[in-house]
């Protein structure tokens, strides 16, 4: 990737919005910036790793798992194209990963000195600060997500479960009908289910009239009504 091309990624990144092409050019000459390359399933950062950068995700898609002591994995997001990974790690005290970002599919990712950005004497003020301010902005974001899993998780039984984690995607896309980021072995470990207990409980559901599905594309009907055949 050409330095114009790390440009154009740098721009496009929620961390640097509001940056002139100027003071974008010196975050670039001043961060450190290399890309590296990833085939699907490849650890990216491991969980404990030591982190000192960021990384922006020019193409594909990674997932942020954790790993328990039990040996079972739980997904806490997708990340996507533009995105910003590490954020939360370069933030901390220690910085040190607190999960696995892994590969999703094939991804490119430009990795940039976070400390260097932020301790620079070459960016001005106002540049540093419009950085940490959307740094806020990011994390406050990523902290409403934490909060949407967290009532999630707190439901008692899987369909509850299951119907308020569809309501949340309901409520963002605005229709009953939508895509979610993650395949079926995917949402189970976000709902820390097995996969044949998350199978069997949508069968039932959709038996129900609750929601239908076909693959990763749910239609979510009200408690009463009487589920259609998704197309």
């Amino acid at each position: 990737m050409a330095e114009d091309d790390h440009l154009v990624v740098l721009k496009r990144s929620q961390l640097f919005k509001g940056l002139s092409e100027d003071d974008i050019r010196l975050v670039r000459d001043f961060s450190m910036p290399s890309l590296k390359e990833y085939d699907r399933n490849q650890v990216i950062i491991g969980q404990g790793d030591p982190v000192r950068k960021i990384g922006i995700l020019c193409r594909g898609t990674v997932l942020s798992t954790k790993y328990h002591y039990n040996g079972e994995t739980q997904i806490l997001r997708i990340y996507k194209q533009g995105e910003v990974l590490a954020l939360d790690a370069v933030n901390t005290t220690f910085l040190t990963s607190p999960v696995s970002l892994i590969s999703q599919s094939e991804c490119s990712v430009l990795f940039l000195s976070y400390q260097k950005l932020i301790l620079s004497d070459k960016l001005s003020h106002s540049v540093k600060e419009t950085i940490l301010t959307n740094n806020s902005e990011i994390l406050s974001n990523e902290l409403v997500r934490l909060m949407y899993k967290i009532d999630v998780l707190s439901k008692r039984t899987l369909q509850e479960r299951v119907l308020t984690y569809l309501s949340i995607i309901r409520e963002k896309k605005g229709r009953d009908t939508f895509d979610i980021s993650m395949n079926q072995e995917q949402f189970a470990q976000y709902l820390c289910v097995n996969r044949s207990v998350l199978s069997k409980e949508l069968n039932q559901m959709r038996k129900k009239g609750l929601i239908d599905y076909k693959k990763n594309r749910y239609t979510l009907y009200e408690q009463t009504g009487v589920a259609k055949k998704t197309r």
